[in-house]
């Protein structure tokens, strides 16, 4: 909990819950791993209406990419925001869930960013802007810690999380920041 002296803040925060989860996939991603996994099978269309499929063959570039889709069903990133801090997991880049309690933070708002130039594209990154945790989309949800080192979530959920940095930086963040 964030202590007893922030009662009014868990108080004002109980009702809230903001919860999202995203992965790599896209609609253009499926589309380009479809072709991309057709590019590498050799076969002889004939033979394949025919009916035969043993002349099927798959190249290396084939194994490659199936390993990629592996690795990208695999990936999850979830954010859950509650009355005690922000909770991220990033599966499998953090193990371990990351927890960011309200006195750590000193403010965040809703940012548009450019995920290539300002964080060199999308997953754990380390960039010019500082740490970001992100999947695809141009959202995040940035953090600046008390120590001024910043950590950007990315989002689907703009205008939901919009509204709740807003109450948490007028609510919470502001009694966490008199202390």
């Amino acid at each position: 909990m964030i202590g007893s002296d922030n009662c009014i803040g868990q108080m004002i925060l109980n009702n809230m819950n903001f919860q999202e989860k995203q992965t790599f996939w896209s609609w253009w991603m499926i589309i380009l791993m479809i072709f991309l996994l057709l590019s590498t099978v050799n076969f002889d269309l004939f033979n394949l209406l025919r009916g035969d499929f043993i002349e099927i063959n798959f190249n290396p570039g084939f194994w490659i990419i199936v390993g990629i889709i592996i690795l990208f069903s695999f990936i999850r990133l979830k954010t859950t925001i509650n009355e005690e801090g922000i909770a991220v997991q990033f599966f499998p880049f953090l193990l371990k869930t990351r927890f960011i309690l309200w006195s750590q933070i000193g403010h965040l708002y809703i940012k548009d960013y450019n995920p290539i130039a300002d964080y060199d594209g999308w997953g754990y990154r380390n960039g010019n802007e500082g740490k970001a945790y992100n999947t695809k989309g141009s959202v995040g949800l940035q953090v600046i810690f008390n120590d001024g080192s910043k950590l950007l979530i990315g989002t689907q959920k703009k205008d939901e999380l919009s509204r709740i940095a807003i109450q948490v930086n007028q609510e919470i963040l502001k009694m966490e920041n008199n202390k």
